[in-house]
């Protein structure tokens, strides 16, 4: 949105607030919401798995509404918003995954309670009020406040997260990466692999190259990352190796070349379903770097744009000294590194620890225990 756009669709939801907040507050109802997919994903899906399962008489509302850059889509989505509204100044728990509009218009309800558990499993590339933007005023002026509220995979990720989502320290809590539950699940892992296998039967038997990059630039800009030559590593790889590609999901599918690859990922599909059968990652500044060290593989990263990159968006880890898995710059040496057998896997449990330290298989229960555990519910933050 540009500035013009905030002020418009601030007034509106503020005047819409001003009317709800009249409303008596459900202490049964818990909202779940996202402006990121049109279903539930990532640590909203396993957070929302374990609420119904524990607290089976509570009344869960999901508001999955995508934003987009269309002028028509811009109008259907603030409509959307003002429903979001109501829900907000009526509901004693609303979490999200991102920014969404209708908590940064103004101080919530002392009733509600506003918790960000984010989409991403660790802090790594600038997000948030730390990403650099030609709209960073504006977007500083709108966007990430009034969070009660932010959860975290480990102690080394509160400062980054605190700074990004304007939440004081003391507010962002260690408790665990609900999607990271997924490693630590022998059936979940198994189900999701068998379903994958399912899609993509050419999978099985062989040994698995998973290139899954983030993208670069940011909103309406997102573009492809760069640097890799896929008929190029195709040649170089042995026959029972097969390249896939999996796309980022915010990123338009067409905008990254497919050819040279031997399967290409659905973009619905979660890429976590996708590390159930890879053998090798290769990827540059995805935060899915995190979860990957979970299962102690081999990494690669192909950052030929490394220097930029640390400057625009910036980084919270310096990949000199803070980062696993061998650094590379070319399709040649992405090609030698996954041929290459001394795979040691000794620097991921340090990683992991400073990282995810509190994502043990249980980040969702402690999510429900602390949030929805009957008189203790923590209490709403002064935002005033």
């Amino acid at each position: 949105m540009n500035r013009f756009e905030y002020l418009a669709a601030t007034l509106f939801l503020r005047i819409l607030r001003l009317a709800f907040s009249r409303l008596p507050v459900r202490r049964d109802r818990v909202v779940l919401a996202s402006a990121r997919h049109p279903r539930l994903e990532g640590n909203l899906r396993h957070v929302n798995a374990v609420m119904r399962r524990r607290h089976p008489d509570l009344r869960y509302v999901l508001l999955m509404e995508p934003y987009s850059y269309r002028f028509g889509a811009k109008l259907i989505y603030l409509l959307r918003m003002g429903r979001a509204m109501y829900f907000l100044c009526t509901s004693r728990l609303f979490i999200v995954d991102n920014a969404y509009l209708p908590i940064h218009v103004g101080p919530h309800r002392a009733e509600t309670t506003v918790v960000q558990v984010w989409h991403a499993a660790g802090s790594l590339k600038h997000f948030g009020l730390d990403a650099p933007s030609r709209r960073r005023r504006t977007e500083r002026a709108f966007l990430h406040r009034y969070y009660d509220y932010v959860i975290v995979a480990g102690e080394a990720g509160r400062a980054a997260y605190a700074s990004a989502l304007r939440t004081p320290v003391e507010r962002v809590l260690a408790l665990g990466s609900p999607r990271t539950d997924f490693f630590f699940d022998p059936d979940a892992m198994a189900s999701a692999r068998a379903r994958v296998l399912r899609a993509y039967p050419m999978l099985s038997g062989k040994r698995v190259v998973l290139y899954a990059p983030t993208f670069r630039g940011r909103g309406p800009r997102k573009r492809a990352a760069p640097g890799i030559d896929a008929a190029r590593l195709r040649s170089l790889l042995p026959d029972d190796h097969v390249l896939v590609l999996k796309t980022h999901p915010n990123l338009d599918p067409h905008a990254t070349p497919t050819d040279g690859y031997d399967v290409v990922i659905d973009p619905g599909t979660e890429v976590n379903d996708v590390f159930t059968l890879a053998d090798v990652l290769v990827t540059d500044y995805s935060s899915s770097i995190f979860e990957w060290a979970l299962l102690r593989r081999p990494l690669i990263l192909l950052v030929p744009d490394l220097k930029q990159y640390r400057s625009n968006p910036g980084l919270y880890l310096d990949y000199r000294t803070d980062m696993i898995g061998t650094q590379v710059s070319d399709t040649d040496a992405v090609a030698a590194a996954i041929l290459d057998d001394t795979f040691d896997a000794s620097e991921y449990a340090a990683f992991v620890e400073r990282h995810l330290g509190a994502s043990d298989g249980s980040a969702s229960v402690r999510f429900v225990e602390r949030f929805l555990s009957g008189d203790t519910l923590p209490s709403h933050v002064s935002h005033d």
